[in-house]
């Protein structure tokens, strides 16, 4: 796998960005049994730029752990004025994600991206 620096992220994301749509729930509602459903959730959207890419872990040990439509989303820290959370949503050309997980990239202290694992 390449190595890469925080510039290195920066850069895909001017270069290669589009304009996304990060949505967080604020408030998370309550679920109605006679629906199946969650209700009286409110959300909020940021908008932000981010790149997707898909990548690969190398072998994967079972058939289980393969799941369709895993890959990442860089996003730059420096214009968002929120963090991105597990469970929140991206929206983008198309297409919608929920983030299963978060990694934070610094540089000299200062948060550069984040680096959102995300499924379909």
């Amino acid at each position: 796998m390449a190595s890469f620096n925080s510039n290195d992220f920066l850069k895909l994301v001017r270069d290669f960005g589009e304009t996304l749509t990060l949505t967080k729930k604020t408030t998370a509602g309550t679920y109605d049994p006679a629906t199946g459903s969650v209700v009286g959730s409110d959300t909020t959207n940021y908008s932000c730029t981010g790149y997707f890419y898909n990548y690969e872990y190398g072998t994967v040990p079972t058939v289980d752990e393969v799941v369709r439509g895993n890959r990442r989303c860089v996003i730059s820290a420096l214009d968002l004025e929120v963090e991105p959370e597990d469970d929140d949503l991206i929206s983008g050309n198309g297409d919608d994600v929920k983030i299963h997980r978060v990694t934070t990239i610094y540089s000299a202290g200062t948060k550069i991206c984040y680096i959102c694992h995300v499924r379909e």
